[in-house]
Parts: C-alpha cells; sequence; structure tokens
C-alpha cells in the first residue's frame, strides 16, 4: 500500500488573512498526514529576478517537493478539482 501525505505551500501569504493551516478542516476520520508549509513575504520578496507577482507557483511547488516524504509526488493547481 502507498504511504500518502498532503503538502500545500502558503506563498506569500497577505498579512490581513488568516494563516491556511488554521482554514484547512479534514474530513472527519482522516487519516491521512496533512502539512501547510508557508512560505513568508520576507523570502518571497527576497528572491531575486521578482517580476511583481506575488505568487510564484513553480517554486511553491519546488518548495512541496522538497520536503515530500514519499517515493512518488503529484503536483495539482488551484483551479483541479479532485
Amino acid at each position: 500500500s502507498a504511504s500518502i501525505e498532503v503538502i500545500i505551500v502558503e506563498w506569500n501569504p497577505l498579512p490581513s488573512s488568516p494563516p491556511l493551516a488554521s482554514l484547512l478542516r479534514r474530513p472527519p476520520g482522516s487519516t491521512i498526514p496533512t502539512r501547510v508549509i508557508t512560505v513568508s513575504p520576507q523570502f518571497h520578496d527576497s528572491v531575486s529576478n521578482s517580476t511583481g507577482q506575488s505568487f510564484f507557483e513553480f517554486m511553491a511547488k519546488n518548495v512541496g517537493a522538497r520536503r515530500a516524504r514519499g517515493e512518488w509526488v503529484l503536483f495539482t493547481n488551484g483551479d483541479v478539482v479532485v
């Protein structure tokens, strides 16, 4: 059987918004480990060649992939419903 975890990367959160981890709701009875990794606005601002974008999707995916504990990684986007 496969070992599964969910990693959510919160990139450059707005200071006026609550942390994503505090809003996350898991289905009742879920045993799948879930981690939220927050990339701070300070780090975002330090990224060289910043184009003024508030979110770097490709970089967020790399952050999640580097911290994944499994053998396989599946990426999805905000506009994908699973």
